[in-house]
This record gives structure tokens, sequence and C-alpha cells, in this order.
């Protein structure tokens, strides 16, 4: 017996989501750290090359985001989602997790958790590519490390005061990280 699953994500659903414009004219908090990487994000030569000639061969592709505008993943995800649909004449829709718990129930991360942002790639015939969710494998790793190396004595606020600040400096390397990780994990899985 095959069971099929139905997607609150329709053709109708995905035009109600803000475009790029409509969403940063919508944000109420970190607005100038949104437009600030969108600025200095830029997809490399490759990578936009690549895109392109996905979406001409096999799109269009369609790109739903999942954030809030008050979480540093989605500060640092949500313009690279925008510079990658740019890139690649992609289709791209956001959607506030907290006013589309559907949505967001559909890509939780590990089952269970609603991690920000999510991006999930549609084709033409919105058969879903894949998805990818909150930020890179590097980060993750990057922060265990750095939260191993605090040891012992540091109260859970302090530790993340800590790693907010020495994650400044490796922000842009994981914005790559994220591009390399979708071209990898969603695209070339379905070439």
């Amino acid at each position: 017996m095959t069971t099929t699953v139905s997607s609150v994500v329709t053709p109708e659903r995905f035009a109600q989501g803000f475009t790029w414009q409509a969403y940063v004219d919508s944000i109420k908090a970190n607005k100038e750290r949104f437009q600030k990487n969108y600025q200095e994000f830029q997809i490399t030569a490759d990578d936009a090359a690549f895109f392109r000639t996905y979406n001409a061969r096999k799109g269009p592709v369609k790109l739903l985001a999942i954030g809030e505008d008050w979480c540093p993943d989605v500060v640092r995800g949500m313009p690279i989602a925008a510079r990658l649909a740019e890139a690649g004449g992609f289709d791209m829709r956001i959607f506030p997790r907290d006013q589309n718990k559907d949505l967001m129930a559909e890509y939780l991360w590990r089952h269970n958790y609603e991690c920000i942002p999510v991006f999930v790639f549609f084709d033409k015939d919105w058969r879903e590519l894949g998805h990818w969710t909150e930020r890179p494998a590097a980060a993750y790793k990057w922060m265990a490390d750095v939260r191993e190396g605090l040891g012992e004595g540091l109260s859970d606020e302090e530790k993340m005061k800590i790693v907010r600040e020495r994650r400044e400096g490796v922000q842009a390397a994981w914005m790559q990280e994220t591009v390399r990780e979708i071209r990898e994990q969603i695209f070339y899985r379905v070439l």
C-alpha cells in the first residue's frame, strides 16, 4: 500500500508569500543587518552560471523560504536566498514562520524543531527538489568547537555572548558554504 502525502505548498499558496523587496519592507528587527548582508554578499560567477543553467534546462525553479527577522541565522541566510534566486532566475517567496505553522510543520529539523531559515526548492511541476535548513555543517562544527573550548564555569548566557562575538568573523565564509551545500546537496542530487 502506497501512502501519498499532501503538501500545503501549492502554486496558489506560494504566490501568497512575500517577494524579497516586500519582505525587506516588512522587516521590523535587524533591517540594517539584512540590508548589509544583502549588499555585501555575492554569488560567485561559477555558482551563478550553474544555477542559471539548471533553471534554463529544468526550471522555472521556485524557492520557498521560511524565516523570522529576529533570528540571526535568518539575518545571515535570507540575503543568501535572495542572491541565489536572482543569480539563478528562480521565483522566490518568503513566509514568516510564526504566521505559517502549517508550512513550518512540513520542514521541521529532525522532525521536531522549527529551525529557520528553511529554503525549499521546487521544479516546474512543483516536485520538491530538496530543502536546506538553518546553517551549514561547518557552522555547527565551529559552534561546537567554540563551546567546547570555553570550558566550565561560564553560564549558558555568557557562552552565547562569546559565541556571538566570535561568530562575526566567520559569517562570510558560512554564507559561501551555504551556497555550496545547496548546490551539492540539492541540485547535484537531482541532475
